[in-house]
């Protein structure tokens, strides 16, 4: 790889000040897209209970939606794991 290469490669990937790791990023995003930014630690906690994976997942189809009286409840009921009853 050439110089010009890894600066670009560093520049794409710069850590926001502040956050940790990718999943306190996302948890940031959603947290202030649900107009929540207090309840940062809340949104965090549930993207480690579902994995990364499918937080983004959640969060891109309430992003898509339309008409969503309250994206935070939305989020907090898709998060919700599906258990079957054995």
């Amino acid at each position: 790889m050439d110089e010009l290469d890894k600066e670009s490669i560093k520049s794409r990937f710069k850590p926001v000040r502040g956050m940790h790791s990718e999943i306190h990023a996302l948890a940031k995003d959603i947290s202030e897209y649900c107009r929540e930014p207090k309840k940062f630690a809340l949104y965090l906690g549930v993207i480690k209970r579902v994995g990364k994976d499918r937080a983004y997942q959640i969060f891109s189809e309430i992003k898509q939606s339309k008409n969503i009286k309250s994206s935070a409840k939305l989020f907090m009921f898709l998060s919700k794991s599906k258990k079957s009853k054995c």
